[in-house]
């Protein structure tokens, strides 16, 4: 099959360092030709050239996976499109005027493409705006289980870690003061004090597949997310996971690993830190059954085999009726 991904066109595919959306793009591709599927991948700003790129690659299924592009879709000569948003609000719409998301809702309704969720949360905010559930689907972001090393034993157990980009939105200022919390990633908040022993810096791709496995756990605490990829990948690793309630889509909370703090709670940094020491000495106990709970759930092999390529198979049954 002839598949077409269309990225953002904001940062390079694969990124060299953050990037969880140019991330997700091209670990598809990788899953997708490894198992013989014909993949071009377009990642640029300009609108007409997504248009001509996108449409001389005479694909099967196009897949678009940022929702500022929703308008190329009536430009693109494939019939069978689908997008995806990764808007992190997408699930509060008390951010959606702020954000001008409004404007681009409105062009989802008014073209009306196939909508692929990345959890079912996101599929019912779609549902409540009256979208056809007959153009919707649900299908959930994955990590590299063989990019990922996985080490049986912690290196540091007292040790949690807040990976992603320091933003306003990942709110890790708030939690500088907890001890045993570190944190990583390139900085543009500033309200964090990068001077801090416990601020490691950015980490580029080939470090973060080898060393994110010798914390005992992961600290993601944001204000609002889509489905956080970093979760999969300390999962991937064997590290268990404490979340805000907007970090947890898709994760099985039931599971003594994965911990999710009450918005009521994020400000109350006893109960956090003591929320991440006991999550930490649970996790560094389950780290064989947290990898194997990852690649069962979020590896890429099964996403694609299992929910993706049935999407795409749908969509293309539905167009031929």
């Amino acid at each position: 099959m002839k598949i077409c991904l269309i990225g953002p066109g904001i940062m390079p595919i694969p990124p060299k360092g953050w990037g969880a959306v140019e991330i997700l793009v091209h670990d598809v591709r990788c899953e997708l030709e490894r198992i013989g599927h014909n993949v071009t991948v377009v990642n640029v700003k300009d609108k007409s050239e997504i248009i001509r790129q996108a449409n001389a690659t005479n694909a099967d299924f196009t897949h678009i996976h940022y929702d500022g592009h929703i308008d190329v879709i009536p430009h693109l000569t494939c019939k069978h499109v689908a997008i995806t948003s990764h808007y992190g609000y997408l699930e509060q719409p008390s951010y959606w005027k702020r954000d001008g998301y409004v404007r681009i809702l409105n062009s989802f309704a008014a073209i009306a493409p196939y909508v692929i969720a990345a959890s079912p949360g996101i599929a019912d905010v779609y549902k409540q705006l009256g979208f056809n559930q007959e153009r919707l689907f649900v299908v959930h972001n994955g990590a590299r289980s063989d990019l990922f090393r996985f080490d049986a034993s912690c290196e540091y157990p007292d040790r949690s870690l807040y990976l992603s980009k320091i933003e306003q939105r990942k709110r890790q200022y708030i939690f500088q003061t907890i001890p045993d919390l570190f944190y990583a990633g390139n900085h543009a908040d500033s309200r964090f004090n990068t001077q801090s022993e416990r601020y490691l810096g950015e980490w580029n791709k080939d470090y973060l597949y080898d060393n994110l496995t010798k914390y005992a756990n992961l600290a993601l605490l944001s204000d609002g997310e889509n489905h956080a990829l970093v979760c999969l990948e300390a999962l991937m690793s064997g590290l268990g996971v404490v979340v805000s309630e907007f970090a947890a889509a898709n994760l099985d909370t039931s599971l003594p690993f994965i911990d999710v703090v009450p918005e009521s709670r994020i400000k109350d940094l006893n109960y956090i830190s003591a929320t991440l020491k006991r999550n930490r000495e649970t996790s560094i106990k389950m780290r064989k059954e947290i990898r194997e709970y990852a690649k069962k759930t979020f590896s890429w092999e099964t996403v694609v085999k299992d929910i993706y390529l049935g999407v795409i198979n749908n969509i293309l049954c539905q167009d031929k009726v």
